[in-house]
């Protein structure tokens, strides 16, 4: 059988507010743990021992359109952020893809990286960067 997948039928939010106009490529959501979930610690005589780690954060980008209004909600976020680092707070992210149910649970993210900002001859695209301190993924078998 095949199997499909369309951003149509994924749903994005940030604090509840639905992320529209993505860009049209193949990475235009990604969330990449931060760390190994642990390692191998050696003694001298060669055996080993698994360290946890304690670290379950994520980078998370999302490319979007250059004209969409998700963009200026991104931009007030990311400048409450930075003009107001006494009351700042974490970002909540959540994902759902609806043909399959794969969801994804990110808390405590905040802005990161500044978008790139350019003009030029052709459509550009916004990326914003966010780390999460903590990211939880369900992830289903099909559709």
């Amino acid at each position: 059988m095949t199997k499909s997948f369309s951003m149509e039928d994924a749903v994005l939010t940030i604090d509840g507010y639905e992320i529209t106009g993505f860009e049209n490529a193949q990475d235009v959501i990604s969330i990449a743990p931060i760390g190994d979930d642990g390692d191998i610690t050696y003694g001298i005589n060669g055996s080993g021992v698994f360290v946890h780690s304690c670290n379950r954060g994520a980078t998370v980008t999302i490319k979007t359109l250059q004209h969409t209004e998700t963009n200026e909600r991104l931009n007030q976020l990311r400048n409450s952020q930075i003009n107001n680092p006494t009351t700042a707070t974490g970002k909540l992210i959540t994902y759902k893809d609806l043909r399959n149910g794969d969801e994804f649970l990110l808390t405590g993210c905040w802005f990161t990286t500044s978008p790139t900002h350019a003009r030029g001859t052709s459509h550009n695209g916004i990326t914003w960067t966010f780390k999460a301190t903590k990211a939880e993924f369900n992830i289903k078998g099909g559709l």
